[in-house]
Formats: structure tokens, C-alpha cells, sequence
């Protein structure tokens, strides 16, 4: 975690200080490199005791990973050079850097290496798990899920980051003999992309075990047993426009949103086929009026209403200002329009004029009311 970070950060920064300053240490003028030197190196012990038992936790829970490999390696390293340099006073830097690519060289490949070793402890975490809880019928995974399905959230966890751990690597031969069905990539995915590749794989020994993948976060939640959280979500995919009222009377959601292409290159329309007849909402592409018109049997259409919001918005401007960027309102704003049998109301909670192109433009967010009488 961090503390291993921080103290790594610490020392490495220090022990390459002290290297940069190392040739002006004799001069008379310097001595405190000298004392600096001395006290840097007795404070890094006890430094590496957090160290050490910071990672040690980790491997002791999780086992070994590249990172804790290499945590380790330096944290010995540290440790080395703190003891030799304490014992020689500060002479022999020249080992700094061979001790350090000595170790690089040898920790990237062979049995020994990095890579070699945490496959080998990620895999004895495994085998311990299935004897632990009994997860495998006849030496095998599969199917494992329904056999243990009461299995502590935080082994599914445990078990989620080991198969994530090798499918990652794509080192699924490593579960091969775990597993009765086949964990290799099939002939039919060998020219698709990498990442339906990798996909495929990371799910594979999860189809194969019944138990579920988690995601990162999720996966953090279930190794720390955070309380799970259930949710369910229902939701209507096609609401209606509109909803009818009674007696003639229709309410009309959010209006601006729901306005669609229509015949007409000047307008977008909301269509209203009630059943008192055949209606529409026309609004023009600026926003700045809005049309209820009417179809009787196959002739055109009729304009019955019109509305404009261009005197809304300028009567607001000339109330708050021109140059105001962002008003509150007190309340909706109405508007009315009223012809024979037929009623509109509008209700304006919002309305936003831009100038774009040299064009004024209207966007706002209103509901409405029509009201259609015999």
C-alpha cells in the first residue's frame, strides 16, 4: 500500500542524494554531508521495520505479486546498503549501482525471477483455498459455484483476484488441471482482435466455476467484506408524450424535448392524435414561437394557435437586464392562447436565449395543458 510506497520513495530519494553529494563530502566547509550520511542511513531502519511488516501483512493474506516481489527485493536492498555503508562510512558507492543491476538482471527471468515466483505463490494461494472450503469434485473447478454456494463473500473475492491474476498474464495453463473443460483460447478467436482475446479469457474460468467476476471496485469491496449493496432499478423505455385527462383535456410533458422532425424543414412537431381529432405541436427551429394546428380528414393542416415566446424572453431581458447570465425565477411563467373550442396553456420553468451565427435562438423546458372543448 502506501506506506511502502512512501518509504521506498523516501529512501531511494535519499541513498541518490547522497550519491549526487558524495564527492564534495571531505570538503571543510561540508561536514554536515558527513553527519547527514551517517543519521540518513540509522533512520532508514526502523523505516524498514514498518516496511517489512507493512509488506509482509500483504503477503501474508494475498501472497506474492510482481509488486510485492520487487517491494521486498528493494526493501532488502535498502537494508544492505544501509549496513554496508554504516560499517564502511560511506565508501564503496561503486556497489550501488552494481548491486542494483546485479539484482535487476536476476529478478526478471528463471525460476527465481519476479514473474516465475508470484505465479508459483498465487497458485498455492489457490490450491489452499480449494482445500479450505472443498471447491473441487474430483480434482476439478467446474461448476464449483452450485456445490458451495453459501461461500464467504470474501473467498469469492480471494478466488475472483486469482483467476483475474493468471487470466491476465494469460497464464490460464498455470488452472489448466483445475479445470475438466478447456481453459485455451479456441481456434474461432485466434484471429480476432486482442481484447476479445483478453475478454474471452478473463471470463473463462468464471463461466467455467459458476462463480461471479468482479470488477475492481467490486472487487475491493468484496476483499475488505464491505457491506454489499442491492439495488434495483425499473424504469419505462417509451413514456408517453402526453397523457389524457378527461373531458377533453390532455397534459403535454416537457415539450421542448420531445419535439420531432417533421414534414417541414422549419419546424419540429410533436404529434397528437387524440381523440377528439388530429392534432400537432409545430415549433420553429429558433424556438422563438410554438403552432397547435389541426387535420380534418385528409385535407392539411390548420393552424388553430399560436404562441410566441420571443416577447417572454424579451419582456425577462428588459426586466433583469440584457446582460445577465443566469436568472431565478419566482415561479413558472404561463402563457395562454385561446381560440373557439380550443385551449393552450403553457408553463415555462426555464427558457435560455443564446445568439449563435447571428441568429437568436430559444431553448427552454415547458409543460402544457390543452383543453379541447365540444
Amino acid at each position: 500500500g502506501w506506506v511502502s510506497v512512501l518509504i521506498l520513495a523516501l529512501a531511494v530519494a535519499g541513498i541518490f542524494a547522497l550519491l549526487l553529494i558524495h564527492p564534495l563530502r571531505h570538503n571543510p566547509e561540508n561536514t554536515w554531508i558527513r553527519t547527514f550520511a551517517r543519521w540518513f542511513y540509522r533512520a532508514l531502519f526502523p523505516l524498514l521495520g514498518l516496511l517489512a511488516v507493512a509488506i509482509g501483512v500483504r503477503v501474508y493474506e494475498y501472497g506474492l505479486t510482481e509488486e510485492r516481489y520487487f517491494v521486498l527485493l528493494l526493501a532488502a536492498w535498502l537494508l544492505g546498503m544501509a549496513s554496508y555503508f554504516l560499517w564502511r562510512q560511506g565508501q564503496g558507492i561503486i556497489w550501488i549501482p552494481v548491486s542494483l543491476a546485479a539484482l535487476a538482471f536476476l529478478s526478471v527471468a528463471g525460476p527465481w525471477g519476479a514473474f516465475a515466483v508470484a505465479e508459483r505463490s498465487q497458485l498455492a494461494q489457490l490450491h489452499e483455498l480449494t482445500d479450505r472450503y472443498h471447491l473441487l469434485q474430483n480434482g476439478h473447478f467446474d461448476g464449483a459455484n452450485s456445490r458451495v454456494p453459501n461461500l464467504p463473500r470474501p473467498v469469492r473475492g480471494r478466488l475472483a483476484s486469482l483467476f483475474t491474476f493468471f487470466a491476465e498474464r494469460d497464464a490460464l495453463a498455470r488452472l489448466q488441471p483445475q479445470f475438466a473443460s478447456s481453459l485455451a483460447l479456441p481456434d474461432s478467436l485466434r484471429r480476432q482482435p486482442y481484447w476479445e482475446q483478453g475478454q474471452w479469457r478473463k471470463n473463462r474460468p468464471f463461466a467455467l466455476s459458476g462463480f461471479e467476476y468482479l470488477e475492481s471496485y467490486e472487487l475491493q469491496q468484496a476483499l475488505n467484506d464491505t457491506p454489499e449493496e442491492q439495488a434495483t432499478s425499473y424504469s419505462v423505455r417509451n413514456t408517453p408524450k402526453y397523457y389524457a385527462l378527461g373531458k377533453g383535456r390532455y397534459w403535454l410533458k416537457d415539450i421542448g424535448s420531445l419535439m420531432e422532425n417533421t414534414d417541414s424543414t422549419d419546424y419540429v412537431g410533436l404529434a397528437l392524435p387524440v381523440r377528439e381529432g388530429s392534432f400537432r405541436l409545430l415549433m420553429t427551429l429558433t424556438g422563438d414561437s410554438l403552432l397547435l394546428q389541426q387535420q380534418r380528414a385528409a385535407g392539411p393542416w390548420q393552424t388553430q394557435l399560436h404562441l410566441a415566446l420571443r416577447p417572454l424572453a424579451d419582456s425577462l431581458a428588459q426586466h433583469y437586464g440584457q446582460h445577465v447570465k443566469d436568472i431565478s425565477l419566482p415561479a413558472p411563467v404561463e402563457l395562454r392562447a385561446h381560440s373557439g373550442h380550443l385551449q393552450l396553456r403553457l408553463f415555462v420553468s426555464s427558457l435560455n436565449q443564446r445568439l449563435f451565427d447571428h441568429r437568436m435562438q430559444y431553448v427552454y423546458t415547458t409543460e402544457g395543458l390543452l383543453e379541447i372543448t365540444p
